[in-house]
């Protein structure tokens, strides 16, 4: 009798477990086709880009070959919900399946770059010439990197995928507070249609809702300008993971339901589905940090009336190169001060 019993729970479970795939599997199929593609001519219709198109080296590591995926993140600096502008927000999103590791990788937003087709300008300029195709290209042929995937969002869309898992913890610095609470006044302003968000009032750790976590992200004058704001936007996004690795299975699917609207994507639902298996059973579950220009190996200067960071491109690529594909679970293949593992 009790064999039958726990056979019987088991087969409701399976069938639970099969139904909840299919619905995440079904939400998935419904996101917009983001595939890029070469509209240039447009007396033909638009054709599926290669990998030369996207700036893809027969010397770039493959995924087939390496087991790493890697994703280029862009968060959008809008004024306004999609309207495209310059992704002041370029990360590199590592999954490596061969040594179960994930990374995280800032491209700094000032770095002084060559843009295919065009001159040499910041390379977050690259989105707003020619959308995610030019910006992964142009990360592709600076970095001999294999990267075909994307994923877009803009600080409205981070704001409510924030606020859906109940925030995020952060430890605030007191001379942070005057330059989140400036963000969050500006986002107010911006967010007519929603209540007003409330500033903070005490330095420590505690939980932002999204519309405080999305100003922290964005503080640049407080602390080491921007080097210091991209590791708060990676920290956020750490934070954020932390928070989806603890939600209860069953609100999975209210959870992708929810981010579904908010984030423009070209990765088919079978690889985030593959992904995201992959990354459920990885042992070590920690995020491993790095900046690139690495400290260094860049110059700043004024270029035409801008301050960017002249990197020098050789020295970078090798670095990053050892960071993405190396066992650096321990920071011990770069061996420089830019690679961080947060818990």
């Amino acid at each position: 009798m009790m064999k039958k019993f726990f056979i019987t729970i088991l087969s409701i479970l399976l069938i639970f477990l099969i139904a909840s795939a299919t619905y995440i599997y079904i939400l998935l199929d419904q996101i917009e086709d983001n595939s890029l593609v070469d509209s240039s001519d447009s007396s033909n219709p638009p054709e599926k880009l290669t990998p030369e198109d996207l700036g893809i080296s027969e010397t770039a590591p493959k995924a087939s070959e390496t087991g790493v995926t890697n994703i280029l993140l862009f968060g959008l600096d809008s004024r306004a919900e999609n309207n495209i502008s310059r992704s002041d927000t370029i990360m590199i999103a590592t999954i490596d399946k061969k040594n179960q590791l994930i990374k995280l990788t800032s491209l700094m937003r000032d770095m002084y770059v060559p843009i295919p087709g065009r001159n040499k300008n910041r390379i977050n300029t690259a989105y707003i010439f020619g959308g995610p195709t030019l910006a992964i290209k142009t990360v592709n042929t600076n970095f001999d990197l294999d990267i075909r995937y994307y994923v877009t969002v803009d600080f409205f869309g981070l704001e409510r995928i924030i606020d859906q898992v109940g925030g995020v913890t952060i430890d605030v610095k007191k001379q942070e507070i005057p330059h989140i609470n400036s963000c969050i006044a500006e986002l107010n302003s911006l967010n007519k249609n929603t209540r007003p968000v409330p500033m903070l009032t005490e330095p420590g750790l505690q939980t932002l809702n999204g519309r405080q976590a999305v100003a922290y992200a964005r503080v640049r004058k407080a602390g080491n300008a921007d080097f210091e704001r991209t590791e708060r936007q990676r920290r956020v996004l750490v934070e954020l993971f932390k928070k989806v690795k603890t939600l209860n299975p069953l609100k999975l699917p209210g959870l992708v339901s929810t981010i579904l609207p908010y984030v423009e994507t070209n990765l088919p639902e079978t690889e985030i589905l593959s992904l995201g298996i992959s990354v459920l059973g990885f042992k070590n579950k920690d995020i491993i940090q790095y900046r690139i220009p690495v400290d260094g190996t860049f110059t700043s200067q004024r270029i035409n009336g801008m301050a960017v960071l002249v990197p020098d491109i050789e020295k970078n690529k090798a670095l990053l190169h050892d960071f993405i594909y190396g066992d650096s679970a321990n920071g011990e293949d770069t061996g420089n001060d830019n690679i961080d593992t947060q818990q």
